[in-house]
């Protein structure tokens, strides 16, 4: 019985500390933002286990045009998402707004190339980050550019 409950935690120390590595390798690798996804519209393809309601916080970076979101606490896979354009830029999501998103979160609705929207939240910190190939989309609150003046 005591070799039995010794295996038994020396399995659960060997899995700890790969998932600890693997989330660490993954935080490593490029520009990693702290976020969390939603669906917006119908069911996708990639991710048919993705709902409506917030996910539980995940971590994520850009790789050119492709959102990779790591998932799972333990042994995480990656759900590389390829996606277009921005449906309407930054905004601030304040009536459905996530938890654990710090005080003012943003959020970005990519529509992915099976045709579905998934949202990404995360802290106003990562704003940069969170949008990644698509910079003019965090720039929605800068001054417009001066009008040219009129020939007399």
């Amino acid at each position: 019985m005591k070799l039995l409950v010794l295996g038994a935690f020396c399995a659960m120390l060997i899995i700890g500390m790969s998932a600890r590595r693997s989330r660490r390798r993954f935080s490593d690798s490029g520009a990693t933002f702290r976020c969390r996804l939603r669906l917006r519209g119908y069911r996708s393809a990639i991710w048919p286990a993705l709902g409506r309601h917030w996910s539980r916080p995940m971590w994520a970076l850009w790789d050119g045009d492709i959102l990779v979101v790591r998932r799972g606490p333990g042994l995480a896979r990656t759900i590389p998402l390829r996606t277009r354009t921005p449906v309407d830029g930054v905004r601030s999501p304040l009536l459905d707004a996530p938890r654990r998103c710090g005080r003012r979160p943003i959020g970005v609705v990519l529509r992915i190339w099976d045709g579905s929207s998934i949202e990404v939240a995360a802290s106003t910190e990562d704003r940069v980050a969170v949008v990644g190939p698509y910079m003019a989309a965090a720039m929605n609150d800068l001054p417009q550019a001066p009008v040219p003046r009129r020939p007399i």
